[in-house]
């Protein structure tokens, strides 16, 4: 595996453990009152970012591991 690879593997990874910190505290948050708004907006922001981690974060990965571009000169 080259690096891009690992640092993509790793972003996967960090959005699995993102997803289940929501799912946690949604669950432990479900039996008591209804969450105020701002609750509810962070924790449907922090599942996107999450989602999208485990996607492979492919503009992250594009600005981390920029395409190389080769100049030919005749």
């Amino acid at each position: 595996m080259n690096s891009k690879e690992l640092f993509t593997l790793f972003l996967r990874i960090v959005g699995i453990l993102g997803v289940i910190f929501i799912v946690r505290h949604v669950l432990a948050s479900f039996p008591a009152c209804t969450p105020s708004v701002y609750l509810l907006i962070k924790r449907v922001v922090g599942a996107l970012v999450a989602l999208y981690l485990i996607r492979g974060a492919p503009l992250l990965v594009k600005f981390a591991y920029p395409a190389k571009h080769v100049i030919c000169e005749p």
